[in-house]
Parts: C-alpha cells; sequence; structure tokens
C-alpha cells in the first residue's frame, strides 16, 4: 500500500484547487498548456533545457535568504523534459507559491511519492485537482465513451488534458476509477515503453522541448533598443539569452558605417 496523504489532507488540498479554478476563471476548462499563462501571472519565469535527468524546476521564494528584494517569486522549469511533464511541474510550483512561500526543486522523479515528505505529496495532489477536475474527467470520459482503462486510453486521456501518462494513471485511481491493483499494472512499464506505445496508437504531446523563455527579457530589450537606452550588441546580448537574434523580433540589422572613399574626402572638402 502507497505511503498517501489523509482524508482531511486530501479534502482541504481539493478546496485549495477548486478555489484556485475559480480564481483564475477555470472551472469547468481544460487547463493543459494554459497553466503556462497562469503561472506567469504569479511568477517571473525562465524555461530552459537543463537536461532530461536535471530536476524538472525548481522556486525561488521573495523573503527567502538572498531573495527579499524580489517582487514575485522566480520559477525555472526546465524544457529537456517533454511539455506534459512541464505542465505538471507549473502546476507542482503553483501550489508552493500560493500555500506555503518557500523554495522547493522539483526531481526527476516527481512522480514517484514513495519517499516524498507530505508537502511534495500535497503539492501533486493540488496538480492532479487543478489539472484533472473530477467532474471535468469524468465528462471527457463519457464523451469518448471509455469503458475500460488500459494503457491506451490512460494515453488518451493524458493526451486530453496534457499530463503525464503516469499522473493520469494516479488521478483515476485516486477519483476511484481503477483499483490499486491496475495502478500497480499501469505503472509497471517502463517510459521506452510508453513512448512506443503513444507511436502505436498515433497519441502525441504539443513539442514544446527545449524552448528558451527568459520572462519578458526580450520585450523589454527590444523596447529599450527602439528608446535608444541600450546598443544594438547589447540587444544582442540579451535577445541571445532567450535564443533570439534581433532580426527575430522585427528589428533590422544595424549597417556599418564605413569611412568616406577619398573622392567623397575631396568633394566635402571642395564644399
Amino acid at each position: 500500500m502507497r505511503k498517501s496523504l489523509n482524508d482531511f489532507e486530501i479534502e482541504e488540498v481539493k478546496n485549495q484547487a477548486r478555489e484556485k479554478l475559480g480564481i483564475c476563471r477555470k472551472s469547468g476548462d481544460v487547463i493543459g498548456t494554459q497553466i503556462f499563462s497562469i503561472l506567469s501571472i504569479y511568477a517571473r519565469v525562465i524555461y530552459y533545457p537543463l537536461g532530461e535527468s536535471a530536476p524538472w524546476g525548481f522556486t525561488r521564494i521573495s523573503g527567502c535568504r538572498d531573495d527579499a528584494s524580489l517582487e514575485k517569486p522566480f520559477v525555472a522549469i526546465n524544457t529537456s523534459i517533454s511539455v506534459d511533464c512541464q505542465v505538471f511541474a507549473a502546476a507542482h510550483e503553483l501550489y508552493h507559491i500560493w500555500y506555503e512561500q518557500k523554495p522547493d526543486v522539483l526531481p526527476s522523479d516527481l512522480l514517484n511519492e514513495d519517499d516524498k515528505e507530505s508537502n511534495e505529496k500535497r503539492a501533486n495532489r493540488f496538480a492532479a485537482e487543478f489539472l484533472m477536475d473530477e467532474v471535468l474527467l469524468s465528462q471527457e470520459i463519457n464523451t469518448y465513451k471509455i469503458k475500460t482503462f488500459c494503457i491506451k486510453e490512460v494515453l488518451q486521456l493524458a493526451q486530453l488534458f496534457v499530463v503525464p501518462y503516469r499522473a493520469m494513471a494516479k488521478r483515476l485511481n485516486e477519483i476511484a476509477l481503477i483499483d490499486e491493483r491496475k495502478l500497480d499494472e499501469l505503472l509497471d512499464i517502463s517510459e521506452d515503453m510508453i513512448g512506443q506505445y503513444r507511436k502505436r496508437y498515433a497519441i502525441s504531446v504539443p513539442n514544446m522541448e527545449n524552448r528558451i523563455l527568459v520572462d519578458n527579457l526580450a520585450e523589454l530589450s527590444t523596447t529599450a533598443y527602439e528608446a535608444g537606452l541600450i546598443t544594438y550588441e547589447k540587444l544582442e546580448y540579451q535577445l541571445a539569452i532567450c535564443g533570439l537574434k534581433p532580426e527575430d523580433v522585427g528589428i533590422e540589422k544595424q549597417s556599418i558605417n564605413a569611412f568616406p572613399s577619398d573622392e567623397e574626402l575631396d568633394s566635402i572638402m571642395e564644399e
């Protein structure tokens, strides 16, 4: 039997998720990649490929040591992982921002809760409740007339909600649609096999891997250049941090002023 949250903790997290869905006006809506826009409201976010085995992300909170000057929490999301994992990571971090206000690092085995502390389990359960609302999930199951929950069906539902396969399998257990034995069977599948089944059933996830986005650095840099506050070279440098070039944001390459020729100098002197 897995160590899980008690009934009181689960009910509390459910209420927290419902409250935030209402505040964000997302009740009855599939969140999916909208989570990135929601996260940007409450944090300054960097999306950067840290490596497949690196943490899924981390958060620094204003008021922590050396962070007292931060107006918003600082969050980094690892874009080396698939977008469904990025979605879950973002929702997980929102829990820490909204309810704990302390630094957090998301390990690459985030969904394996066997050795996780209670607050990490709460954050995972919050992410599940926020991204896969029970009523909405049941509606989608009825819409697609899903009667059994084997690998194909779990992958289909995971694709609909843009969440990891393992997170969807656990969610189906949380809302009592599958028992512990079935959950163990679904989780006892390697990542390589999950990839093979996705190809077999033509199930894909949006390609948002390895992207680089540094909050609003590109916008601020471009605006500063257009206002004459920074040089073209400085603009190039700052956009390069975002994986961009000036022409990518509509700024033409700066022409290099050449020295006048001898004929031009003579002409100028005659004038």
